[in-house]
């Protein structure tokens, strides 16, 4: 019904009618209202005061009566019987007259009128008597037989021929009439009338009235005077009051305000009524005004409704009247026309093409579906438009988890069907996806979607259109695609499984070669053996670099290659670099210089080994394809901040070089710079490849300069975060050491000045043996330089003569040779008196150089901790005991004599039952674990081991061929400490194995534990303390003793022997029981040297205890991580 125009506009009107009517009443009525009201209230108001005034005229009257009598000649002059006559005339001539009598004015009575009330002997009056005439208010007389009467006192004074008044005339006046009379009003409007005085006190209340209600006394004695006349609204009630004339009373009466206006009442009911009717017939004639206007409106919206529905073949409107409807008419038939010229191709167009076109309303009703819907899904247009939505052919199990994975999208939870369209739309006019629809005859049928809003002027959405399209084929083929992508990405996989299989393989042979080779080198051998043997190791380890470079260019083919982020040591990493290269260059005539910016940071963020690794394979592609000259290592900085620091890295060669057209084959896998893999220089082919991949994933890019005949420049930029723990480097000898370098003039002269720069020395240059020697003897007598570097290798160094000439002219001067492992070994021929003090093998770098130099300074001192160490040991150490876990009989063979030729006390298990079961017998310091065992591997050996000793009790180190990230963070993860890989290095072995039984022996833990009663969170807090409290100490200690305090430092050592006592570090312990000793015994024993080299030891001690409690620290914490 409000749908309808007809309607509305009859109703607008009605209410616009009536609205009118309604306003125009309310005024009516409310300006009679005021009228009839103020009437109503000054009828009741004159009511009142005519009572009022009636009873004044009554009082006046009396009162006039009385004061005529106390003023005749009788009551004032005469006798007392003379006075009581006329008091008994009076009485007896005057009804209304209850009883007469005069009094003094204390109210003795001294004449009465002889009635029994006149001779009362006392005024009973409840009333004083008064010097002035007055009115009591109405009491009842007192009578000894016969009814009491309601009178009114009038007192009046009997003035004496003075003119003043010693007596008083008292008249007592019946006013029953006259009262009833004044309280009584006909009707039933006004109601419980009474009399009060000033006092609010009730003066008089009619017997047949209404009782009197809780008045507002307050407000009524305010509006209360001598001649009043007001009125006091109160809860609904009306109080309508007149003072009465010569009394202190007032007439009040009350009436409800409903019985007061109840003629309003009967007028608004009138004026209502008349306004319904009113409006009734306005009704009515409205709709028969509106009907035929309405019913050709209606035509109308027929007709256009029709066209809105497409069906544009409708006939035209009559035209019956040339009005504003008739005008309208004409128009629409013109649209008509005109719609149909432009719709109709249009709907050609929409109904012959390959898209289904659905179109809904606001609320998801179909209201259009094309041809082509109909042909794809199979349902008529006339089943769907205006009957379904598009969820009736929707697969709703696909769209619930279209619905569930939004969720997990979005964080809200959005239902399936028309939830999920409208999240989808939120925000967006489109969107767009892959769908199933379900067809008519159960089939699926995949589409693609384009669903978009339609909008109004205002940005409401009034509707939706879709696109969609049969992606059949398309899907096919995406499967096919899948199927393949799954097919490469499975072959990818067992092409990782095969590399570390072979990897395995190849390494444990290798690793048997390798680690013979080791032993046999510590044989007696001839020279034609050595020589023999060098080969083997050789060719072993070009063959594992081989392999290491086909699996790292596997591992970055397939995606897997990972970096780390650790802190590490850049002076160490070229440490360890040039002990690479030394082996590599061997006796070619190549001079490899490391030139480091002198204040570069050397604690930085990143990866080491891959920096290690590409540095390493530039460096090492350089020095193969140099006969002869030099290979540059340079790193510059470029930029620096607090927390990062930009480095350049860049090494130069004067070798072969690389034409321009070699260049664009440079980073292909497998091809050199010849064409060959291995004809002249031999290798991969895949070096530069795995840098430049290298460099590129730690953000840099490998760039190349090359000149054929020579030499080749290799570059790179990376940045680095600098660690936390970034320290600026001491000096590693005291100040104004002086220092004379022979070495060749240019860049290796440059490079050992750069390193010699930091060492606050004053260093001097010869550019040959000859021009050194020279300079030492024209020396003044006595003096000397303090430190003498020579480079063997110089073009005058003829041999052990020269070396010999040197010595003797640079005589109490420290030497250090730097030199190739062939010249150490011829070196180490020499007998040990005329050896160097020193020698470094080449390439030269900054952390060997500063070592060396720092050990000699330091020599006396380590000699002095050696002995002290050796005089604490009161008995031989105990055997360190490590378990083998290896199932390959070669493996085994090479891991035990290594290990034994230490001193170990070792022990072999073949699998993981073996070795839980050697464990469970014998206690053991460390555990050597192969991954790949028969029965139970490593893996899990680990893992219940772990069940039983934490990580801090039995250190793991595994043993394995698998170089995978992947295998190392599982190793890791089972509880294993470390990972060294084959084929074993007897140098990596030891540094193991000496590292972890270092760290589990620097404090007895099960001691530690027995002393806090097995209570571990106790023990936990104590190494907290200690880790917080004592780092540093040893450098406090020294301080102290420095400074002279040694009784100071005594005490500080006394606390730290209890505290590192109850702790169960025992090395840390003896180291502190000794130095307090040697303190104790007094300056005149106590040698600086001795308490050096003391506090030394101590420091050491301090480090490994401090080490060992962090270590613990973390493997608890780790252990407790993979707990939960």
């Amino acid at each position: 019904m409000f749908r309808s125009l007809r309607f509305r506009l009859w109703l607008l009107l009605l209410l616009t009618t009536g609205a009118t009517l309604f306003l125009m009443g309310w005024f009516y009525y409310q300006s009679a209202q005021t009228t009839i009201r103020d009437s109503l209230l000054d009828n009741a108001s004159a009511k009142v005061a005519g009572h009022s005034e009636a009873l004044s005229v009554w009082i006046r009257a009396r009162t006039q009566q009385v004061e005529m009598l106390a003023a005749e000649e009788a009551i004032r002059y005469g006798g007392e019987q003379a006075r009581q006559l006329r008091l008994q005339r009076a009485l007896h001539g005057d009804s209304l007259y209850d009883a007469l009598s005069i009094r003094d004015l204390s109210g003795k009575l001294l004449v009465s009128d002889g009635s029994s009330a006149g001779t009362t002997e006392r005024w009973a009056y409840p009333f004083p008597l008064a010097t002035q005439t007055s009115v009591s208010i109405p009491f009842y007389a007192s009578r000894e037989h016969g009814p009491s009467n309601l009178v009114v006192a009038i007192q009046v004074p009997i003035l004496n021929p003075f003119g003043t008044g010693e007596s008083v005339l008292c008249a007592t006046v019946r006013a029953d009439a006259i009262l009833e009379d004044s309280t009584r009003f006909g009707g039933n409007v006004l109601d419980a009338v009474s009399l009060i005085d000033r006092q609010g006190r009730l003066v008089y209340e009619p017997y047949d009235g209404r009782p009197w209600t809780h008045a507002p006394m307050d407000r009524i004695l305010r509006a209360m005077s001598d001649d009043w006349q007001d009125h006091v609204k109160s809860d609904g009630v009306l109080y309508i009051g007149a003072s009465i004339a010569g009394t202190g009373w007032s007439l009040v009466a009350q009436s409800a305000t409903d019985k007061l206006y109840a003629p309003l009442h009967r007028l608004l009911l009138l004026t209502i009524a008349a306004g319904v009717a009113a409006e009734a017939a306005l009704a009515v004639l409205l709709f028969l005004l509106i009907s035929p206007v309405m019913n050709r409106i209606k035509a109308i919206l027929r007709k256009t409704e029709a066209v809105a529905a497409g069906h544009f073949r409708v006939s035209p409107l009559a035209i019956d009247k040339e009005d504003e409807i008739g005008a309208l008419a004409v128009s629409v038939n013109g649209m008509v026309v005109q719609l149909r010229r432009l719709f109709e191709p249009l709907q050609a167009v929409t109904n012959q093409n390959d898209y289904g076109i659905i179109v809904a309303d606001a609320s998801h009703t179909i209201t259009q579906f094309n041809e082509t819907a109909e042909r794809m899904l199979g349902f008529a247009a006339a089943e769907m438009i205006g009957l379904k939505t598009p969820l009736a052919f929707s697969d709703m199990a696909e769209l619930r988890g279209k619905a569930a994975r939004l969720s997990a999208r979005t964080g809200r939870r959005v239902e399936p069907g028309l939830p999920y369209f409208h999240a989808m739309l939120q925000g967006k006019l489109t969107y767009t996806e892959d769908r199933t629809y379900i067809r008519k005859d159960g089939t699926s049928l995949p589409v693609h979607l384009n669903v978009s809003k339609i909008l109004d002027e205002q940005g409401r959405v009034t509707g939706y259109v879709s696109l969609f399209r049969d992606i059949t084929r398309q899907k096919k083929n995406q499967e096919e695609l899948l199927e393949a992508k799954l097919e490469a990405e499975r072959a990818n996989e067992a092409k990782s499984l095969f590399l570390a299989r072979m990897s395995h393989e190849i390494r444990t042979p290798i690793n048997g070669i390798v680690g013979f080779a080791q032993l046999l080198e510590r044989t007696p051998l001839t020279g034609a053996q050595r020589g023999y043997l060098q080969k083997i190791v050789s060719s072993s380890e070009v063959l594992l670099g081989t392999v290491n470079h086909i699996l790292d260019f596997s591992k970055i083919e397939a995606g897997k290659f990972e970096l780390e982020k650790v802190s590490f040591d850049l002076d160490e990493l070229f440490r360890k670099l040039a002990d690479t290269l030394g082996i590599f260059i061997g006796a070619k005539p190549v001079e490899m210089i490391f030139d480091v910016q002198e204040d570069a940071p050397t604690r930085l963020m990143g990866d080491p080994l891959r920096l290690e690794q590409v540095l390493l394979n530039l460096t090492n592609n350089a020095v193969k394809f140099t006969e002869e000259g030099y290979v540059h290592l340079k790193v510059r900085v470029t930029d620096r901040e607090p927390d990062r620091v930009a480095l350049a890295f860049s090494v130069s060669d004067t070798g072969i070089g690389i034409r321009e057209d070699q260049l664009a084959q440079l980073f292909r896998p497998f091809v050199q710079a010849d064409g060959s893999t291995s004809r002249k220089y031999g290798g991969s082919g895949l070096g530069l490849v795995i840098a430049d991949e290298m460099i590129g994933l730690m953000g840099g890019r490998l760039a190349v300069d090359s000149e054929p005949g020579v030499g080749s420049r290799f570059s790179f930029d990376l940045t680095f975060p600098i660690a936390s723990n970034e320290r600026k480097s001491e000096p590693c000898v005291p100040l104004h050491r002086s220092i004379l370098c022979i070495e060749r003039s240019g860049l290796l002269q440059e490079a050992l000045a750069s390193m010699l720069r930091p060492t606050w020395a004053d260093v001097a240059f010869a550019d040959s043996w000859t021009g050194a020697i020279e300079t030492l003897e024209k020396l003044p007598e006595g003096q000397t330089f303090d430190y003498v570097l020579f480079n063997m290798e110089m073009p005058d160094m003829y041999g052990e003569s020269t070396w010999l000439d040197l010595r003797s002219a640079a005589s109490g001067a420290k030497t250090i040779a730097m030199t190739t492992p062939l010249g150490q070994n011829e070196l180490l021929r020499m007998a040990e008196a005329n050896r160097p003090d020193r020698s470094l093998i080449k390439p030269i770098n900054r952390l060997a150089l500063r070592s060396a130099l720092a050990g000699l300074e330091e020599e006396s001192r380590f000699e002095q901790l050696a002995r002290l160490q050796h005089e604490l040991r009161d008995e031989p150490p105990a055997q360190t005991r490590i378990l083998l876990v290896e199932d390959h009989a070669i493996n085994q063979q090479v891991a035990c004599e290594l290990l034994t030729e230490r001193g170990f006390d070792v022990g072999v298990a073949a699998d993981g039952f073996e070795a839980l079961r050697m464990l469970a017998e014998r206690e053991w310091d460390l555990a050597l674990m192969d991954l790949q065992m028969p029965g139970m591997d490593g893996f899990e050996a680990t893992r219940r081991l772990r069940e039983r000793h934490s990580e801090w009790e039995l250190p793991v180190v595994a043993m394995t061929a698998n170089v995978m990230d992947d295998d190392r963070r599982k190793c890791y993860r089972v509880g294993m400490n470390d990972v060294i890989t084959k084929p074993i290095q007897a140098n990596a072995l030891y540094a193991a194995v000496d590292k972890w039984t270092s760290l589990a022996k620097a404090v007895d833990w099960a001691d530690a534990r027995e002393r806090v009663n097995g209570k571990d969170n106790i023990l936990r807090q104590m190494t907290q303390t200690f880790r917080r409290d004592y780092p540093g100490f040893d450098a406090r200690l020294v301080a102290l003793i420095e400074s002279g305090d040694r009784e100071g430092a005594i005490r500080l050592l006394h606390t730290f022997r209890g505290v590192t006592g109850n702790l169960s570090a025992r090395g840390l312990h003896e180291a502190a029981t000794r130095l307090e000793r040697d303190l104790a015994r007094g300056a005149e024993d106590a040698s600086e040297a001795a308490w050096r080299a003391g506090a030394d030891r101590l420091s050491e001690e301090l480090e490994r205890v401090l080490r060992a409690m962090e270590w613990r620290e973390k493997a608890d914490w780790r252990a407790s991580r993979n707990s939960e």
